[in-house]
């Protein structure tokens, strides 16, 4: 009589892969993250109600102002386009995202994970120091691609947690996070 023993697959002994336990404790600890940061977005929205209104740009003055144009293609580095694409996107963040020292916190979360995208997935050192990568120098196809994000976010006068899932959604697809 001959046993017959099914062996197991490779990815049964991987030992990068997590766990099953270690899997569910990081789903539930960025679960416990977006629900605190949708808890502040939400605050600051509910008190925000009525003062902050839409953003003062006419489509007239925004062509005027345009960041980019078609004349920069592929992901050549354009030391200007980034730079110019990094401060549209500041003064967008800036006017749209709450005010006021409360919300100090919930607008760090939001410009974190802006620069996570734009430095190329380079983050911010654990205990502080200096982070080896400039936000203002990225790759012109991420700066576009959170330009875009950031306007669109923009025009329809969205809240925080929505601008910071559109940045961290970007950050999972060009695997970032």
């Amino acid at each position: 009589m001959q046993d017959h023993y099914e062996l197991p697959s490779e990815d049964e002994f991987d030992e990068n892969r997590p766990h099953d336990s270690e899997k569910q404790e990081s789903d539930a600890q960025e679960l416990d993250f977006l629900a605190r940061l949708k808890q502040l977005s939400d605050d600051a929205q509910q008190e925000a109600e009525g003062r902050q209104g839409a953003f003062a740009f006419s489509p007239e003055e925004e062509a005027e102002d345009e960041p980019f144009g078609a004349e920069f293609a592929g992901d050549m580095h354009n030391q200007q386009e980034s730079y110019d694409l990094y401060y549209a996107i500041r003064r967008l963040l800036m006017q749209g995202l709450p005010r006021g020292e409360e919300n100090k916190d919930l607008r760090q979360m939001v410009y974190d994970e802006k620069n996570l995208l734009l430095r190329d997935g380079v983050d911010r050192p654990a205990g502080g120091g200096t982070i080896g990568a400039d936000s203002r120098q990225g790759k012109p196809s991420l700066a576009r691609s959170a330009y875009e994000k950031t306007q669109a976010w923009a025009n329809r006068g969205g809240s925080a947690y929505d601008i910071f899932l559109e940045y961290y959604d970007l950050n999972k697809q060009m695997r970032f996070r």
